[in-house]
């Protein structure tokens, strides 16, 4: 199985199972592609690139990932929540058939979306794997 398909799947299965996320965004609230018709509040998995990082004999993966955090009002808030539970599930979730040995909340960035009114938080994460 590819690399991104074992992190990320490892990674929305943890987010899917954490209870104060669901609590927020409902029991179909996390996807690992953008819905087309859901309403927020929910996360989105907007990318996510792998580079190879090959530093010894096992092979290794360098996972730069992009969630999209959409609140359901237009304050920060509710998204900003959503993304600090994102952060929290991403620094412990583990992976089977693959080894994360590295992560990384890079940053978070907020934006009301001037079409729709609402906010969003954009979570930027990066993993080193081994596989």
């Amino acid at each position: 199985m590819h690399p991104i398909s074992l992190l990320q799947g490892a990674l929305v299965t943890a987010l899917r199972a954490d209870a104060v996320l669901v609590a927020i965004t409902g029991a179909n609230g996390i996807f690992d592609a953008a819905p087309t018709g859901r309403a927020p509040p929910c996360v989105v998995v907007a990318r996510h690139d792998v580079l190879s990082r090959d530093g010894d004999e096992a092979p290794g993966h360098e996972h730069r990932l992009l969630l999209h955090c959409w609140g359901d009002q237009p304050s920060r808030k509710r998204a900003l929540d959503m993304a600090e539970r994102v952060v929290a599930v991403a620094m412990a979730f583990s992976a089977a058939g693959i080894t994360v040995t590295h992560r990384e909340h890079v940053r978070t960035d907020t934006v009301i979306d001037g079409d729709t009114g609402q906010a969003r938080a954009a979570v930027v994460l990066r993993f080193l794997s081994e596989a």
